[in-house]
Parts: structure tokens; sequence; C-alpha cells
């Protein structure tokens, strides 16, 4: 944990202020003197933000720094499955090496919390979580990753994944993450009580990928409502691709994400290019708890998603219509805090008393970043500069200084 005083910022929330902070959290907010002996970042006009949070990353899926992967057209699901678990097979698939460069990708745009799944199946057993727990480590001073041990080939056809799943939560995962219960795995019901039973057995959160279209889907999202609510675990289930609510009835979305709020599911989107796409503004008004994440970053499944928030930030205000200054702002703190909640981070943001997990961009005013998407940012964790434009965090253990880039 560091002091910091960091000068002459448009701060989201407050305008143009100071930000002194102590003992790696935020002190105070305003006209404010350096103290002495403090080390000073000098914002220069520049916009200061809560730390992006990517809540759904598949870092175990990166092809970053490997030769290009073609393509194929006309793959359903069970064959990119397969090709993505060829790919592992290789000789020279390092699951560290893809983690860690994915890792640095995300430092450097300013991301400071990620909720990370991990493909656990019969065929790669532990070893990708094995390594995203390495990584966890290896990263903490820069990085803040919640693990999910994530049943991505499903559990009914592979014998042996719900065992594998039950050893990833004693060994260090946060999270259970289940797939589509009736998609993939045929059995709703079934799946539903694996995936919650782990949960209340290791104490974990749960998030869900719901990837079944507008009524299929609705109907298990209420099936996870029903089991939220009958666990006891509001607050630690979310949803990821909640797609499918906009391919409801307005009716019959606007009661679903009331039940949704009641039960305390959130959601996270990653702003697919596709139609349907979910009521952002409806849930939001609502008061759901909504994140965004990146997904995987150049995988076997599509060449398109990047590691960077606040790209995505962007792409979440143009597939939503989200134009004007407020509604800009709305879209930054789903990128941020709105995460941050999905996570279940409460001290997360710009106020006295929160962690200082903050990332400084080029801008006039808090939303024009979102607009321009410029690529120098600044990122302070903990109240540490952890990395400056043309830098990345080095992949050592904590307390080494990054490396110039």
């Amino acid at each position: 944990m560091s002091d910091l005083f960091i000068r002459r910022v448009t701060a989201l929330g407050h305008g143009r202020c100071d930000v002194l902070i102590q003992d790696g959290r935020i002190a105070r907010i305003g006209s404010l003197a350096a103290p002495p002996d403090v080390e000073v970042l000098d914002g220069a006009g520049q916009v200061l933000l809560p730390g992006f949070v990517d809540a759904h990353s598949h870092l175990d899926k990166s092809l970053l720094g490997r030769p290009w992967y073609r393509r194929e057209p006309s793959r359903d699901l069970q064959r990119m499955l397969a090709d993505e678990r060829d790919l592992r097979r290789s000789p020279d698939w390092d699951y560290e090496q893809q983690i860690g460069t994915n890792v640095d990708v995300l430092i450097a745009s300013g991301v400071t919390h990620t909720r990370a799944f991990v493909d656990v199946d019969t065929d790669a057993g532990l070893r990708g979580l094995e390594a995203m727990l390495a990584i966890k480590h290896r990263y903490a001073d820069a990085l803040t990753i919640h693990v999910v041990a994530f049943a991505q080939s499903g559990v009914s056809g592979r014998p042996g994944t719900a065992e594998l799943l039950d050893q990833a939560l004693a060994n260090g995962a946060d999270c259970i993450g289940g797939i589509d219960p009736c998609l993939v795995e045929r059995d709703p019901v079934a799946h539903l009580d694996l995936v919650f039973g782990l949960a209340q057995r290791h104490g974990s959160a749960v998030d869900i990928h719901l990837h079944e279209p507008g009524p299929l889907g609705a109907f298990s999202a209420s099936l996870i409502i029903e089991r939220t609510r009958a666990t006891g675990l509001g607050g630690k289930v979310v949803i990821s691709h909640p797609d499918f609510l906009g391919g409801i009835p307005a009716g019959q979305a606007s009661a679903l994400i009331e039940q949704l709020v009641d039960a305390g599911v959130a959601v996270t989107t990653n702003v697919s290019a596709g139609d349907p796409k979910p009521p952002l503004r409806e849930m939001l008004a609502a008061g759901l708890a909504v994140g965004a994440g990146c997904d995987g970053e150049r995988d076997s499944w599509a060449p398109f998603n990047r590691s960077d928030m606040l790209l995505k930030t962007n792409q979440l205000a143009w597939r939503h219509g989200l134009g004007t200054d407020d509604e800009l702002e709305l879209a930054l703190r789903v990128a941020t805090t709105g995460g941050a909640a999905v996570m279940g981070v409460t001290d997360h943001g710009l106020a006295p008393g929160c962690r200082a997990d903050l990332v400084l961009v080029p801008g006039e005013v808090v939303v024009e970043p979102v607009v321009a998407v410029p690529a120098e940012r600044t990122v302070v964790k903990g109240g540490a500069i952890v990395s400056r434009p043309g830098s990345a965090i080095l992949r050592t253990p904590n307390g080494e200084q990054p490396r110039q880039g």
C-alpha cells in the first residue's frame, strides 16, 4: 500500500480536483496542497476514473503471441469446443505464458480487477487453473483476479468433470462457472443442483454462461433466480450474456429484470455484435447490477475481442445508443463500479475510503475518453503506479517494478 498525490485531474463525479492517497486508499479529494515527502503524479488536466473492471474474461483462451489461427466457416458449438481443446493439446501450449501475456495487456489498458474464467474439463484437468492461480499471485500488486472454475465443455457428457470442479474450488478458485443448463447440459435441474451445491459447499460465488436465446434463456434464468432464493446466495450469483432479455416481449423482460433485482442476481454483458441485445437502460433503471467484460482476446472462437475496457465502453455506448454526456457517463460506470459490484468488490470508486485503484487517461471532460479511446493510460493500484504509457507490469513476483516497454 502506497501514498501518492495526484494533482490537476478531472475526476469522475468530482470535476477538477486533486486526490490524496494514503496507505493505498483515497484519503481526500478537492483543491489540495501536496504533503511533503509524498510522490506526486501530475495529471496535467487528464481524466481520472476508477480502474476498469473486466468482469468477464477468458485469459486462458488468449492466442496473443501465437501464430495466426484460422477459424473455419460453419462450425457449430461442439466443433468450436473441440477445436479449442485441440489447441490446448499442442506441445508448445503454455498456459502461464498465454495468461500472462493477456494480463500484461489488461494492466496496461487500465484494468485493475477481472473475473477470469478458466476451463476445467477432463482434457485440461486442473492445468489451466494451476496456471491461473500462479498468475493471480504473481500479479496481485497490479491486478485483482477472481478465478472462476468453468465447465466450458459441459458436465453431463463428460464424466469426471464434476469432481474436477469440486477440486478446483478446494484448490483456490473463487467462483463456480456454469454453462447453458438446457442448451448444453440438457438437464437444467441436475446442472443447477451441481453448480449451486458446489457453491454452498465451498462458500463460492456463481457465474453462469447463458447463451440460450429468448424464451429458452428466460426459462433458465427463472430457474437460476429460483435456485438463488432457495440457497440464500443472493448477491453472489451472476448471469453472463443476458442477451435473451432482448429476445422476449418487453413486458416479460421487465418482469424478469425485477425478479433478478429482487433475488440479488447480477448480469454481465460482453456487448455482442448481433441482435437481440439486452435492454441496458431498463436494466440500469431497475437497479440491476450490470457489469461488462472483454471475453477472450483473439481466441479460437473469434478474432475481434480486445482486452481493453475503454474500447468496450465505447462499444457498449454505441450498441445501446448512449450519446448524451450523462449516458456516456453511465457507460463508464458500468465498466468500472458496475463491474466491481458484480464481482462483489465494495470499495471500488472515487470517494474517500475507496481503495486507490485508478486509471488516468487523456480527455477534456470525463466522457471524452469513451469517444476518443486514447491509447495512453497511467494505472494506479493500491496507491502505487503500476503502468505508464509505454510500459507494462513485469511478470515476476510481487513488489518488483514495471518494465519499460
